[in-house]
């Protein structure tokens, strides 16, 4: 453990505000938190404590990895990765018990560390911090041990101020998803008047169904669970609605909770006591929508009467966009979240379907399809509630980053499920297209049409920007030499000049080549498409050089962002987005792991191309023997043939490298430290790495795209444990850390 050179307290704050449990407090209350924190470093390796050590301190994970396992069965078990933004402590410091597990740096890692007397009397100065306390306590108590595996019992609520707007089907959908991705018990529970989960059943089967749930508080509510044809268990007793009948609703769930992992509550479209008794009692809130003016305005309304209800939600309430009824253009979400007030989390995609609703038939078919844009947007909300969702970064370095296309047929082949992709520079347009709906095997053929040198050097030699100066310079002169030596004289004269002034100032004016060709041939390939036409979530990253910040495109043109995030600097000219210069994405965030854990992703798999330095300074040798070897083959020739060869090489001497040779390799050399640092925070690295091979060397794909594909293979036991298709210790719900 080190300690690290004190931050100033402003800075603590800033990190304290980017933390989900801090951020909802007020200014007052984190400045008090940050004068009572300090940050401490733990090097990959090192235990923060030990199961049966006595608690001392509060700890938050500012960046980094941690890895909580103990004894379970007699076996070491790892119980749960924490992230960027997760708490551990809290329990053992409440109870006064020992910890029950080891807590251990998976790799350096930077914590904001509490001390019990500090955390004892913050605690008692933020009422905000009791309710999450509380809530973590009753989580804890609802763990259990499933075939050896950990999983933390979850009350979700499905919601909705209006009819008609797919909640009931949502319901159903998430419910059979989350079996079918965790095989952990599932329940739903039909609180609705109209029963719309039931839809399906058998009506004789429904209509025995438990109808009071006083009856939940003795072994007859078993009686009344149903199997649905989809996997999961429903159970439909009629809502209480008597005066303080409300009460009944917390022992129904944690009978409940006793029994299954998931409990999914379809809740009526009303508003009454019961209902909000239901909603405070859930550890995960999804409100339905459609994209109807009026249905966002009570959607608002009834999402600032449950945060009046609830206080602080701490993210639980997620707001769902239903497009299936195909209601208008299709927005972004950050334009959703605009015009509701409150941010969207999730657009629920149109799902193919024969019927004017959606049939019991159709579901099915529709749920066994992995390439349904509704059924990946299932998955991932799935995937999120369960703690696993999986994200790939892949980084920059220009004709290197061929190789993530190598990565993308194995993961495709080998059906690892990706939640989120995240691109810088060459990694954007292979993100993008991939999200876009190009499969691997389709972007292979796109960079095989590359083989021919000139397909990829007309994007740059017939783009170079003219400036207006030059143009007027070139005019001036044209019209002097006209003047005096004739008209086409003087035309030929001024087009020399003003290219001659245009490669000069080009550089000084952001880059000299404008990058017109390049932006058409995106706006080809892409379609036109926009972020909001993905199949799958896109982040894509460029650089503000003069706000020394990155920008993260996630909405609008797919191609514009692509463009900016490839705009190598002093060659490509920058891109203007809403005020801001952005440049080549690798300059700030070469492989963007910590776009993706922002965005709330659980494991992440980064793919970073370029060579270490140990292989490149074995290429640089194995360079130098084979030279060493050539001049001792010369020197046997006749003299002509030794002059002739050494002429060459003075020439390629006078040539080599090229400014922009420099420029890159100047630039690809500060990425490889930054993405060194950034992939330390991913949990699985890919290195399908080329030295020796050059930055724009597009014209020979298949040796990137094949590299790829080995690295991707050598790793697919860890990529297989990661998405939880294999035997896998790991599980994202623990005990008390």
């Amino acid at each position: 453990m080190t300690l690290p050179e004190m931050p100033h307290p402003k800075d603590k704050v800033v990190l304290l505000k980017r933390i989900p449990l801090f951020a909802g407090c007020p200014e007052r209350e984190i400045v008090l938190i940050a004068d009572r924190t300090r940050l401490v470093e733990y090097k990959k390796g090192e235990v923060i404590y030990r199961a049966g050590d006595m608690a001392n301190a509060f700890y938050t994970v500012v960046s980094g990895r941690l890895r909580v396992f103990g004894q379970s069965g007699g076996v070491e078990k790892t119980f749960t990765v924490l992230h960027n933004g997760d708490t551990f402590g809290e329990i053992s410091l409440l109870t006064g018990e020992t910890h029950s597990a080891t807590v251990e740096a998976i790799n350096d890692t930077l914590v904001l560390e509490l001390q019990k007397a500090d955390f004892e009397e913050v605690i008692n100065r933020v009422p905000s911090l009791v309710l999450y306390l509380s809530r973590q306590v009753s989580k804890r108590l609802r763990m259990k041990d499933l075939a050896g595996e950990y999983a933390e019992a979850q009350v979700v609520a499905v919601y909705s101020a209006a009819r008609g707007v797919g909640r009931s089907v949502f319901a159903m959908a998430m419910a059979a998803m989350l079996v079918r991705e965790t095989r952990h018990p599932t329940i739903l529970l039909s609180l609705g008047d109209s029963h719309g989960a039931l839809y399906g059943l058998p009506v004789d089967i429904a209509g025995a169904l438990v109808r009071d749930v006083e009856d939940l508080t003795s072994e007859q509510w078993r009686r009344g669970v149903v199997k649905h044809p989809l996997g999961f268990e429903v159970l439909a007793p009629e809502l209480p609605s008597g005066e303080g009948e409300e009460q009944l609703i917390a022992p129904l769930l944690s009978v409940l909770t006793k029994q299954y992992v998931y409990i999914l509550l379809d809740l009526p479209a009303a508003v009454n006591p019961s209902i909000f008794k239901a909603l405070t009692q859930s550890d995960r809130i999804y409100l339905l929508t459609d994209q109807h003016r009026e249905n966002f305005v009570q959607t608002k309304a009834l999402v600032d009467r449950i945060e009046g209800a609830l206080g602080r939600t701490d993210g639980r309430i997620r707001v769902v966009v239903n497009r299936m009824r195909g209601l208008g253009l299709p927005m972004s979400l950050q334009e959703m979240g605009e015009r509701l007030g409150f941010p969207v989390a999730s657009a629920l995609p149109r799902a193919p379907t024969g019927s004017g609703g959606l049939t019991l038939d159709e579901l099915r078919a529709v749920l066994d399809d992995p390439a349904v844009p509704f059924t990946r947007t299932i998955q991932r909300l799935a995937r999120e509630l369960r703690g696993s969702l999986i994200g790939l970064a892949l980084g920059s370095g220009a004709a290197l980053g061929l190789a993530h296309i190598g990565v993308l047929k194995v993961l495709e082949r080998e059906h690892i499920p990706i939640d989120m992709v995240a691109g810088s520079s060459i990694g954007a347009l292979v993100s993008g297209l991939w999200a876009c709906g190009h499969s691997a095997e389709e972007l292979e053929a796109m960079a095989l049409r590359f083989r021919n040198p000139w397909n990829i050097r007309k994007l740059f030699i017939l783009d170079f920007s003219i400036p207006v100066t030059g143009l007027l310079i070139g005019a001036a002169a044209g019209f002097g030499v006209g003047a005096l030596a004739g008209f086409w004289t003087g035309l030929l004269f001024g087009f020399m000049v003003t290219v001659a002034v245009g490669l000069v100032l080009g550089p000084l004016a952001g880059g000299p080549i404008q990058g017109a060709e390049l932006m058409a041939k995106l706006e080809s390939d892409f379609a036109g498409k926009r972020f909001e036409e993905t199949q799958l979530p896109l982040k894509i990253v460029a650089a503000n050089p003069m706000g020394r910040e990155e920008v993260v495109f996630e909405s609008g043109s797919i191609a514009a962002a692509v463009r900016a995030s490839v705009s190598i600097p002093g060659i490509f000219k920058p891109v203007m987005h809403e005020g801001k210069y952005c440049l080549d994405g690798g300059v700030a965030n070469p492989v963007p792991v910590s776009v993706l854990k922002r965005a709330g992703v659980h494991r992440v798999i980064a793919v970073n191309v370029f060579p270490t330095t140990p292989e490149l300074q074995e290429h640089l040798r194995e360079q130098e023997r084979r030279r060493a070897v050539r001049e001792a083959h010369l020197a046997s020739r006749p003299l002509l043939i030794r002059l002739g060869a050494r002429l060459g090489d003075e020439l390629r001497r006078t040539v080599t490298p090229l400014i922009f040779d420099v420029i890159m390799r100047s630039m690809q050399a500060m990425e490889y430290q930054i993405a060194e640092v950034a992939c330390q925070d991913a949990d699985i690295t890919l290195r399908p790495t080329v030295p020796g091979s050059h930055w724009l060397e597009f014209f020979t794909p298949e040796k990137f795209i094949r590299r790829g594909e080995e690295v991707a293979m050598e790793h697919l036991p860890e990529l297989k444990r990661l998405a939880g298709l294999g035997d896998a210790s790991l599980t994202t719900s623990a005990t008390e850390p």
